[in-house]
């Protein structure tokens, strides 16, 4: 919030996401993801899935596709393969080797939709943050310090990604094989900081809130 503040903004702090049905398109809501998410809905906005733009395949070094989490259940002969849910939060994320790896996963009501892919070793993994185009850093948040991801993918990833949002961040790995791979593109409306200086923070935030809902940026020339 400090971000915000400091950008001069006023702040009113919520604990439920209906008490937020009488507020303005233009007024940001910070918060989980699935907060905001319901949010934006009963604003009748959408928002797409990020997580791997065709424009940015050839960063990912692996085979990515979607499933079901049913049919990686029925089908060892695909082990391993990592998956984890379309949907945000339902499957955070696993490597199926065997039966007990699937313990937890999936809902009796349904067949869960997920993303799969041939499973890669990253060492070292870091969040760059895109506003506008432009990178305003990025922050490590796990694995080991000691490698980083090559500056050069990163930005040549920046100026591939032509149906980008205002705001969002690229996830980067790299590999034991020393590869600098796309992890997954995360949306700006509600994203981890890992550290990002505050007041960045709140812009991208503010860039992509305003995109989703059609809304002025307040802070789009600051």
């Amino acid at each position: 919030m400090c971000g915000f503040e400091e950008l001069g903004a006023e702040i009113l702090f919520f604990h439920n996401p209906l008490e937020m049905r009488q507020a303005e398109p233009e007024d940001i809501l910070v918060g989980y993801v699935e907060a905001v998410q319901q949010h934006l809905e009963e604003m009748g906005f959408s928002y797409p899935d990020l997580d791997y733009p065709a424009e940015l395949e050839y960063c990912l070094g692996r085979k990515i596709w979607k499933s079901t989490i049913n049919t990686i259940n029925s089908h060892p002969e695909q082990w391993p393969v990592f998956v984890k849910s379309i949907a945000d939060k339902e499957i955070t994320g696993v490597l199926v080797r065997s039966p007990k790896d699937l313990v937890g996963c999936g809902n009796w009501e349904r067949d869960v939709p997920v993303w799969c892919s041939e499973p890669v070793r990253f060492v070292t993994e870091w969040r760059c943050f895109i506003r506008y185009g432009r990178i305003l850093d990025a922050r490590h948040y796990r694995g080991t310090w000691e490698k980083i991801p090559d500056p050069e993918v990163i930005k040549r990833a920046v100026r591939d990604y032509k149906t980008a949002p205002a705001g969002y961040s690229l996830d980067f790995g790299v590999t034991d094989t020393d590869k600098t791979l796309l992890i997954e593109v995360n949306d700006g409306y509600a994203l981890g900081s890992y550290g990002l200086f505050h007041v960045d923070y709140a812009k991208l935030l503010a860039a992509r809130w305003a995109e989703l809902t059609g809304t002025k940026d307040e802070y789009e020339d600051f």
